[in-house]
């Protein structure tokens, strides 16, 4: 973790190489366009990018590991000719990860945390080069029947290796959202410690968006100090989510993509997102924007820092 004092909010910009993610799909699904916006975005102020060549969204089909690697390989290939920025993987396959590190990847984002596929764990463990290591929670591993995990692709490499016992899915059928999320991460440490990962690589995520309810996302959002309280640093993701959409049309905002108001609706609610998440500490948040997450982070480390601050006289306003 993090000193407090030194404690500031790194921008994580999103690079999707697919032509079927929820929000940019197919705008940068050529390799060539995709590290031009790489580049564009760590210009802007990212301190990282997560690259993704697979999409997760609700209604998504899941592709192999050869598919993924062709997106994804030729945009890493380019950005680490590059820049020295730090690049994310976003996949839960571990012979996908374990190509991309191959090419230099610094971080392997895995929206399954290490329940998906049971080789990622000893990938991470073993590797020399010592990948940070994002471990999300995945509500629809821990929920496979409700009907919003339904609408989700399955994450799981083999469908005779359920993610849990049966014994333990009718436990998490009687808790909290909150609670589901603890014995999710109690499961998936276990399997990341006893493999050898290191606890300085681990960030966990709180898997906002996957197969939640409205609530549910804002109750994991309110209580993200649970996660610090388990002594992990955390990543968190919420640019763009639909529960955001949903708020402000409760609101009566614009919120049709289609529209320039629409749009840029969705991205402010994120950046409102983004200073509260620095305001309790997240050390990475996950966008596809970055300027006006900079300044969100800016605000909301400042007020999470308040007992730091220089307690000084601000100056006052000239007469004009």
């Amino acid at each position: 973790m993090t000193n407090q004092t030194e404690n500031k909010t790194q921008i994580c910009a999103i690079v999707n190489v697919t032509p079927d993610s929820f929000s940019d799909g197919n705008q940068y699904y050529n390799p060539q366009k995709a590290i031009g916006h790489g580049l564009d975005l760590i210009a802007q102020g990212a301190d990282m990018l997560d690259i993704g060549g697979e999409s997760t969204r609700p209604g998504s089909t899941l592709i192999s590991a050869q598919t993924e690697i062709e997106r994804i390989e030729p945009v890493i290939k380019g950005l680490k000719q590059k820049t020295l920025s730090p690049l994310s993987v976003d996949t839960w396959k571990a012979v996908v990860a374990e190509h991309c590190l191959s090419l230099g990847v610094d971080i392997i984002n895995d929206i399954t945390g290490l329940l998906g596929d049971p080789n990622m764990a000893d990938l991470i463990a073993g590797s020399n080069t010592r990948p940070l290591f994002i471990l999300m929670f995945n509500p629809i591993l821990a929920r496979p029947q409700l009907s919003s995990s339904l609408n989700f692709p399955k994450f799981c490499l083999n469908d005779n290796l359920p993610a849990f016992t049966s014994t333990e899915y009718e436990k998490m059928a009687e808790m909290s959202i909150l609670e589901i999320m603890k014995f999710y991460f109690d499961k998936a440490l276990n399997i990341a410690i006893k493999a050898g990962i290191k606890k300085e690589q681990i960030y966990l995520d709180p898997g906002i968006g996957f197969g939640l309810t409205k609530k549910e996302n804002l109750q994991l959002i309110k209580n993200l100090s649970v996660i610090h309280k388990l002594g992990f640093p955390i990543f968190l993701g919420v640019s763009r989510k639909r529960f955001l959409v949903n708020i402000l049309q409760n609101a009566q905002f614009e919120t049709n993509p289609e529209t320039e108001s629409g749009f840029a609706n969705r991205d402010l609610a994120s950046v409102a997102l983004t200073a509260i998440a620095a305001s309790k500490g997240v050390e990475i948040v996950r966008t596809h924007t970055v300027k006006a997450h900079l300044l969100a982070a800016q605000i909301g480390n400042a007020i999470y820092q308040a007992d730091f601050a220089a307690d000084l006289e601000l100056p006052k306003y000239e007469n004009r």
